[in-house]
């Protein structure tokens, strides 16, 4: 004879990956803040942060949701190559329980260009629809790699300047030239994305 045993109210924990790209550091500790206000939440889900060059496909089968984080580099977004052949076809039939956030100097001040950035890096077709966010990092030009730094000097500066109408992130980012470093890193600012992410856990 077979039994069925049900516990009312019982549900299963949902399995959150956070799948960063940290150039400087900024994505990486967005990610372990999300991790921890994810655990906060009263769905309490399980929530585990991974680097995108170490995350492997047998970790990716284990989770029911995933947050793909990637830091803006001249409109590339760091670890993404790593993900496209192996990850993201793990993850395309989970869609509905994915989200994404970029880190960037500017964030939603440069939105139309960091979206195509996304859909470029992670395929329109897993990125359509669903939260993405473009949150701030900062900048510290002694610390910055050597290519970094000639190119935000050179065609990066002049790009900026010849702008006509500079937005607010433009202009943060021209003085930073003369002040040589500035940092816009908000935690507060995970706020809507950890909002969306409870509607799918």
């Amino acid at each position: 004879m077979k039994c069925e045993i049900y516990l009312e109210g019982s549900q299963m924990t949902t399995r959150v990956l956070i799948i960063f790209g940290s150039t400087y550091g900024y994505t990486e500790q967005y990610a372990t803040w999300l991790a921890e206000d994810l655990r906060a939440l009263p769905q309490a889900p399980e929530v585990e942060t991974v680097p995108a060059s170490k995350v492997t496909p047998e970790q990716a089968e284990a989770f029911d949701a995933f947050v793909i984080a990637g830091s803006d580099y001249g409109g590339f977004l760091n670890g993404a190559p790593a993900l496209r052949k192996k990850i993201l076809p793990i993850i395309a039939p989970k869609k509905n329980r994915t989200a994404f956030f970029t880190v960037s100097f500017t964030g939603e001040y440069s939105k139309k260009l960091l979206d195509k950035a996304v859909a470029k890096s992670y395929t329109p077709e897993l990125t359509e629809g669903r939260p993405v966010y473009h949150l701030r990092g900062g900048i510290d030009f002694d610390k910055i790699s050597l290519a970094h730094k000639t190119a935000l000097k050179g065609p990066v500066r002049a790009w900026l300047m010849a702008n006509p109408n500079p937005n607010e992130g433009i202009k943060q980012m021209l003085e930073c030239y003369k002040t040589g470093k500035a940092e816009y890193i908000d935690r507060e600012t995970l706020k809507p994305l950890v909002e969306d992410i409870a509607k799918f856990l």
